[in-house]
């Protein structure tokens, strides 16, 4: 799960404008394009170097994809709270949804394989 992160943040800077129109999002200026840099592509790298970090550390993958899990379940309901505080879910909205759904299912599963592994 590490690798998406810093796959999804790194790609962004191959083409930001790109993103920023995949998302229906436009920056009025270059601090805009920074702005948006800055808080994706610092998020999504940070969380994935901290993953790797952690794994390194505990030398388990449990701990990242842990705490992996629960950051992509946050995606998932604040997409959800904020398609329902604007009134649409679009297309866009809909494929990352699905995406997130099948990585978040995809870490319960290892993590429930892994706890009874452990039991």
């Amino acid at each position: 799960m590490a690798i998406y992160f810093l796959v999804s943040g790194l790609s962004v800077l191959l083409d930001v404008s790109g993103k920023l129109v995949r998302i229906d999002l436009k920056a009025l200026n270059s601090d805009g394009e920074i702005a948006f840099i800055l808080i994706y592509t610092g998020l999504m790298v940070g969380i994935g170097v901290t993953c790797l970090t952690i794994q390194y550390i505990s030398k388990s993958w449990v701990y990242p994809a842990l705490l992996s899990t629960i950051i992509i379940c946050s995606f998932i309901v604040f997409r959800i709270v904020g398609s329902i505080m604007v009134g649409a879910l679009s297309l866009t909205q809909t494929g990352f949804l699905v995406f997130e759904l099948l990585e978040v299912s995809a870490g319960f599963l290892l993590l429930r394989k892994e706890k009874f592994k452990r039991s």
